[in-house]
């Protein structure tokens, strides 16, 4: 059946010929977003079916447009979905979150060039200040609320801290301060808002009663982008190493701590040796049966604090594969929704797209992965 092509184009006015142009085929949706010059844009056409197989959120293709005239696609080196690319409000450049978790962070140029590397971590909003001087690489929704704080110049770290269940966050017109919010619908309980400085203090914590739900938050806004705010010192290696989360160790194996192994106090020498009520004198160097006593009991103990030790990590371990099958699960559910409603325009006589017909195709697939994930 016949294809409908998607297609990009650039003009300097309604009736003018196309300064740059960009065709698409196969794919069910296209977005574009221009830096604050409307000079450049990244495109994003996504499908929600990824032939390949390797995605269960579809796939999402980058491409690169300007009034220059160039089209180009941005090649990423990690295969995965795209979170969020985001042009910097001050100067041409931009982030890309993209990749399986945990996603990769890389700053581009307007020659669609790597300039620099954030790493990996488990991220999905990329958040510029107004003066597009500091920018915020957050993991809300799904993930745990983890944030950095960057220089946009340097490059450089500037905090990093948690604000946990967040589901809102916008920047003061100041950019130095911004806000985080817990509101309903998205959660319904302990609602609240925090107001935070870029290095992870916070100056305002907002509760409001059990029985009130907090809707909406928003800053007054300035009528024009105020100068930028000065950059907060960089963290040193020892506060991004501190920062970092540490194994647990019992007491006894930490430097300065006590010894590993203790000595039992042998009260032998003073205490009389009692054996069904009758006084015995001493034979040896005998150990009372409550100092044995007391040493397994010391010897469970650091049995337990090790097992402790080796399960933090497991339970942080699946709790994160629930939160990964739960989103999974909702993906899938939207999925069959939707070739629901495309089976019902099929009989009822719609002519359907190529893309559609190999969407409805996938039912029995989908619904073998939904009764996986459910069990």
């Amino acid at each position: 059946k016949q294809w409908y092509q998607r297609r990009v184009a650039i003009t300097a006015g309604e009736k003018t010929a196309a300064i740059a142009n960009r065709s698409f085929a196969k794919v069910d949706s296209v977005d574009i977003k221009f830096n604050k010059t409307g000079k450049y844009g990244i495109i994003m056409a996504a499908n929600d079916v990824d032939k390949s197989g390797t995605s269960y959120y579809g796939q999402t293709l980058l491409y690169f447009i300007s009034t220059r005239g160039e089209s180009n696609q941005i090649i990423l080196d990690k295969n995965g979905p795209v979170y969020s690319a985001q042009w910097n409000p001050s100067r041409d450049e931009f982030i890309i979150l993209y990749g399986f978790m945990p996603c990769k962070a890389a700053v581009y140029n307007t020659k669609c060039d790597v300039i620099h590397n954030f790493g990996e971590n488990h991220y999905n909003e990329i958040l510029f200040n107004p003066q597009g001087n500091m920018v915020g690489l957050c993991g809300f929704g799904n993930l745990r609320g983890k944030m950095k704080f960057y220089d946009t110049t340097t490059k450089k770290m500037l905090s990093e801290f948690t604000a946990s269940d967040t589901t809102y966050f916008e920047w003061a017109p100041s950019g130095d301060i911004f806000i985080t919010g817990t509101l309903s619908p998205r959660l319904r309980q302990d609602n609240e808002f925090k107001i935070w400085n870029v290095k992870g203090k916070i100056l305002h914590h907002h509760r409001v009663d059990k029985d009130v739900q907090l809707w909406q938050l928003k800053w007054v806004n300035s009528p024009t982008v105020l100068p930028a705010p000065p950059i907060p010192a960089p963290l040193t290696s020892k506060e991004i190493a501190a920062a970092k989360p540490q194994a647990y160790r019992p007491p006894s194996s930490r430097s300065g701590g006590p010894q590993a192994t203790r000595k039992l106090i042998d009260h032998g020498s003073n205490l009389p040796n009692v054996n069904d009520g009758v006084y015995k004198p001493h034979s040896g160097n005998q150990v009372s049966k409550q100092a044995l006593k007391n040493q397994r009991k010391r010897e469970n103990r650091a049995a337990n604090k090790a097992t402790d030790a080796a399960t933090t990590d497991s339970k942080d371990f699946q709790a994160a594969v629930v939160d990964e099958r739960e989103k999974k699960l909702k993906n899938l559910k939207k999925k069959y929704t939707q070739i629901q409603k495309l089976k019902a325009q099929q009989d009822s006589g719609k002519v359907l797209e190529k893309n559609q017909i190999d969407k409805i195709s996938t039912e029995k697939e989908l619904l073998e992965e939904i009764a996986k994930l459910e069990v």
